[in-house]
């Protein structure tokens, strides 16, 4: 079986749940992201809440996004 190339990380370069998964607001990649932090999922990014607009945003690793813990809130 082939793992098709949207199947993976564009960050690490390893295969990915579509389920976990997001897109860089920067710069589009698709990376790790861990939607249940009771999963032990490889995150390759973070997200975090802008304070003016209340918008979620989606970060990759190559642009500034660090990786959260599990179970650490997103500052």
């Amino acid at each position: 079986m082939t793992t098709d190339a949207s199947d993976m990380c564009e960050v690490c370069s390893e295969a990915m749940d579509p389920d976990h998964s997001a897109f860089c607001s920067s710069c589009g990649r698709t990376f790790h992201l861990t939607w249940d932090t009771r999963l032990e999922i490889k995150d390759c990014g973070a997200f975090a809440l802008d304070d003016q607009t209340l918008a979620l945003y989606f970060t990759c690793v190559l642009c500034g996004g660090a990786p959260q813990e599990a179970g650490e809130q997103p500052s």
